[in-house]
């Protein structure tokens, strides 16, 4: 088995790859002066299983998988096992109104053409763990919300769990069973992609160490806006965690909200303390 990370993966497929036992693929990446990417594979995949690891947050991302995926299937691979932490476009998971395009389906179908197995990190649009179908594409769910919950336990002297809509309150059920604390949810209304308001709702927060958990953090405007509203509520501290960090409008704008920010490494970032590659390593197994 040989286990290859494209250019946004390339460090939790290194830490996949000692977990597994298996060979690190070598991809020679490069661009185009106008942009195109450039690929060339230094390792032989002749008749070999292939782990390949991708995350797709951007378009060029995504591109890149796919031409990996092609260029294995080109060069004789014998199982191509994709692993994409953080699948993009995967809030499209239906036609919501006439006329849009089906983004989740469309980019699956892609993925799905060069693979044998594909699996995922906390999709959005699936809410457990376990394998699924989905528009007639097969997909393993990994739940990497325990990890996130065990990176706050026992760290906190009065924890209280707190997701930010009601949404999620099953996830915030399982994660306070982890630390060992209560938990409670907020009352949400999303009023367009970058402002949401907080409904008043009373929370037994005072004096407490909050810990607000999400599947994604985007551009950040939840946690903020449920950040100040549970300061106002008299916390002691504020802590938040979640699978994807996303933070498109950078991590700047968390410095005094919150005084803890974490996420796993489906993304990489400068908060990624959290690492997926044991949950992903053993799937394959």
């Amino acid at each position: 088995m040989i286990t290859l990370g494209g250019s946004t993966s390339k460090r939790l497929a290194e830490s996949v790859s000692k977990k597994l036992g298996s060979e690190l693929g070598s991809i020679d990446y490069r661009r185009f002066p106008d942009g195109e990417i450039y690929l060339r594979l230094l390792s032989d995949v002749n008749h070999r299983d292939c782990v390949l690891i991708e995350t797709t947050d951007s378009n060029d991302a995504l591109i890149e998988l796919l031409l990996l995926l092609d260029l294995l299937r080109d060069l004789n691979a014998r199982k191509i096992y994709t692993v994409v932490p953080y699948l993009g476009y995967s809030r499209q998971d239906r036609r919501f109104m006439e006329g849009e395009a089906f983004s989740a389906r469309t980019i699956l179908k892609l993925i799905d053409q060069f693979s044998d197995s594909i699996l995922t990190v906390n999709c959005h649009f699936l809410d457990s763990e376990g394998e699924f179908s989905f528009e007639g594409v097969k997909i393993r769910n990994l739940d990497a919300f325990p990890l996130v919950a065990e990176y706050f336990k026992n760290k906190l002297k009065k924890p209280v769990l707190i997701s930010p809509d009601e949404g999620a309150l099953e996830y915030a059920k399982r994660a306070s069973e982890i630390i060992n604390c209560e938990f409670d949810y907020l009352e949400k209304t999303r009023i367009s992609d970058q402002e949401v308001k907080i409904n008043t709702k009373k929370l037994d927060v005072s004096g407490k160490d909050v810990i607000i958990l999400d599947d994604m953090i985007s551009t950040g405007t939840t946690i903020i806006e449920a950040a100040k509203f549970i300061k106002a509520q008299g916390a002691r501290s504020i802590h938040a965690g979640c699978i994807h960090g996303v933070f498109s409008m950078g991590l700047q704008q968390f410095s005094g909200v919150l005084d803890d920010l974490v996420c796993t490494d489906t993304i990489p970032t400068e908060v990624s303390k959290i690492t997926v590659a044991d949950l992903i390593s053993k799937a394959i197994l």
